[in-house]
């Protein structure tokens, strides 16, 4: 049963990525740019997650509700994260992911025309200038979402964290959101192929502000906002 409720899955996602894909592409145009393409992502994840049969759960405080921007963190275990992280997240946020994703037919297309922000971790002049892209979109009014791990991790736990983005958060003035998800790797692991019908929790914590915080004890940041992502993804659970 498990590997035909697998190939279900992958044969419903390969039909409905192409249509919501194509159709994110064909509004692209519409300003303020990269609105429309929202639209359609948050339909792509709540078509996938009804065909999938998941059920998710997100819990957002009032506070990360009504913050206006901000830098939002989540750990990162599996693919299925960024289903629901659109979602959870209802507003405009744009994502930072790996330039490899915007290869990809459709999906990727669409995220580089809605001004998501490739970047390239194997070349440091380009990893810069990416930096500081995403530091003139911060201010222009855009929240972003990062993965601080880099990457999914293997194991399911918290990985080391990188400081580009507390480093964006303390330049910009700007709060780090910290994010939640449990389940996730249960229904697709890191390396997994085979999808399981399980229960995903995402919840969104308190804005955690970068006054007070400088160059110096930027380590006591990250492991603040780090503590609060454990806790959010442990209480998830």
């Amino acid at each position: 049963m498990q590997l035909l409720y697998t190939a279900w899955v992958w044969i419903f996602g390969l039909l409905v990525t192409p249509v919501f894909g194509s159709l994110a592409i064909l509004t692209s145009w519409v300003p303020p740019r990269g609105r429309t393409y929202r639209f359609w992502a948050r339909w792509w994840s709540r078509t996938l997650v009804w065909g999938a049969g998941l059920d998710v759960v997100v819990e957002t405080s009032d506070a990360a509700r009504s913050v206006p921007g901000a830098i939002f963190m989540a750990n990162h275990t599996s693919a299925a994260d960024i289903v629901v992280l659109f979602i959870a997240l209802a507003r405009d946020v744009r994502f930072v992911a790996k330039k490899q994703l915007f290869y990809i037919p459709f999906l990727g297309w669409s995220m580089w025309l809605a001004g998501f922000i490739p970047v390239d971790r194997e070349n440091k002049e380009k990893a810069r200038e990416a930096f500081d892209e995403i530091g003139r979109r911060l201010r222009n009014g855009v929240s972003i979402l990062v993965f601080p791990e880099g990457t999914r991790s293997r194991n399911g736990r918290l990985g080391p964290f990188k400081k580009a983005g507390f480093l964006l958060a303390m330049r910009t003035g700007l709060p780090i959101v910290p994010v939640g998800i449990a389940g996730a790797r249960a229904v697709l692991g890191a390396d997994g192929v085979l999808i399981r019908r399980e229960r995903i929790t995402v919840r969104v914590g308190d804005p955690v502000s970068p006054d007070g915080y400088d160059f110096a004890r930027r380590g006591e940041y990250v492991e603040r906002v780090r503590a609060e992502i454990a806790r959010l993804g442990d209480s998830a659970e």
